[in-house]
């Protein structure tokens, strides 16, 4: 499509032109209600375009990470996408320095590691500290092994303390966050990687609660423009331009979208193997009855977004006590008809891993906004026998959560 070149030097404080004045620039009416939404004005989408970048929640995502259109290039030819650039973006690094590192074989949170503890040892007399890699390495695979070469012992201990020591647990222990301020960070909203990135740079919950607090920003927006990967100031200066909360949840879910295309389900021997999410399962004969097994299982996936009214859980879901909620909000939050008859999931296909559990790929169909109704092809999940029942591992349950930008609430004792 021909558009129109606009001059792009105008001040970055100027209000989006009418839709009418996109549509005659060249633009499709739909995408320029996204560049709209996102307050560029034609000039400045213009300066996105020619650099390759088409999409405006991609561009946001980019200025977020403090990169403008005259610098993207030089980032991805660094080999550098907006997710990373937010992360060093975060760690206070710029392309320079991220270059730099990345030379030496160090992500983002690895770097500003290793430079605070030069830091430290400078100033304490060269002692010697462990590396992030090495605090935060954690084995998976059961409450027996959690001990085994993970965080600090006394970060284990704080889990065991309060008989909290399933995979949600792991998952905050393995960024050597204690299980209190896990607490917090998770009533914040946040999940334990973006607290994990906080906690590196030696913010506590209080240090930012207080920070934000300040901010005016209300409470219950905080987790979105953290995992957009902003800091409170360019939050306030984001929401005075215009910039919603709720454009900053899609900045965060973008962030935390797996990597790589999804999987087709003709792949099914490549994607369900032995090695699954939470460990390497026992391999063993399948159920006596398998046919019968698999229908049960096909059945709880059918059930997966069925929320049980009368308190809240989700049957089909091992430990789905109070997962209600957090699939309303998911829902909410991107505009999914929250009526279960239109939405729907279906397994593509199987196999047992033992006679008690089962490696599944499934589709999932929901109702989302516009009348629309997008599929997700191919997710990898899990059923597992659990009180003679087949049910949909909370870990599935869980990572499909995270594409929504949630988390889950710790598991509650069954």
């Amino acid at each position: 499509m021909n558009r129109t070149r606009i001059d792009a030097s105008e001040p970055d404080d100027s209000e989006p032109e009418e839709l009418d004045a996109w549509v005659a620039a060249g633009f499709d009416r739909r995408d320029a209600q996204v560049w709209r939404s996102w307050r560029f004005t034609i000039a400045r989408a213009e300066g996105w375009l020619q650099q390759g970048v088409t999409e405006g929640l991609h561009a946001a995502q980019w200025m977020a990470a403090g990169v403008e259109p005259t610098t993207v290039q030089e980032w991805v030819d660094a080999d550098i996408d907006a997710p990373e650039a937010a992360q060093w973006h975060e760690m206070d690094y710029d392309l320079a320095g991220a270059k730099a590192e990345k030379a030496k074989g160090l992500g983002p949170t690895e770097a500003f590691q290793q430079a605070q503890q030069a830091q430290r040892a400078q100033s304490m007399g060269n002692i010697a500290y462990p590396s992030f890699t090495s605090q935060v390495r954690i084995a998976r695979g059961g409450t027996a092994r959690m001990g085994q070469g993970g965080p600090d012992p006394r970060v284990l201990q704080s889990y065991h303390r309060r008989q909290w020591v399933d995979e949600e647990a792991m998952e905050w222990a393995s960024q050597g966050i204690d299980a209190a301020d896990a607490y917090t960070w998770h009533a914040l909203g946040l999940t334990p990687v973006e607290a994990g990135r906080l906690a590196i740079q030696g913010r506590g919950p209080g240090d930012v609660i207080r920070e934000w607090w300040r901010t005016g920003i209300p409470f219950e927006e905080v987790a979105d423009w953290i995992g957009a990967g902003l800091s409170s100031k360019e939050a306030r200066e984001q929401r005075a331009q215009g910039i919603t909360a709720e454009q900053a949840g899609a900045l965060r879910a973008l962030r935390q979208q797996e990597p790589g295309p999804k999987q087709d389900p003709s792949v099914l021997g490549q994607l369900i193997t032995p090695q699954g999410p939470s460990g390497t399962a026992v391999p063993g004969p399948p159920p006596e009855d398998e046919s019968a097994a698999r229908s049960a299982i096909e059945d709880a996936y059918s059930r997966m977004l069925d929320v049980d009214e009368t308190d809240g859980s989700i049957p089909a879901v091992d430990g789905g006590a109070k997962l209600g909620d957090v699939l309303r909000a998911a829902g909410q939050r991107h505009g999914v008809d929250q009526d279960p008859t239109r939405n729907s999931v279906t397994v593509d296909g199987l196999r047992f891993v033992n006679d008690r559990e089962a490696r599944v790929v499934y589709s999932l169909t929901i109702s989302g906004p516009f009348g629309n109704n997008p599929t997700i092809k191919g997710r990898p999940g899990r059923a597992l026998l659990v009180n003679g029942q087949w049910r949909v591992a909370r870990d599935t349950f869980s990572a499909l959560m995270q594409m929504a930008g949630l988390t889950l609430p710790p598991r509650e004792q069954e």
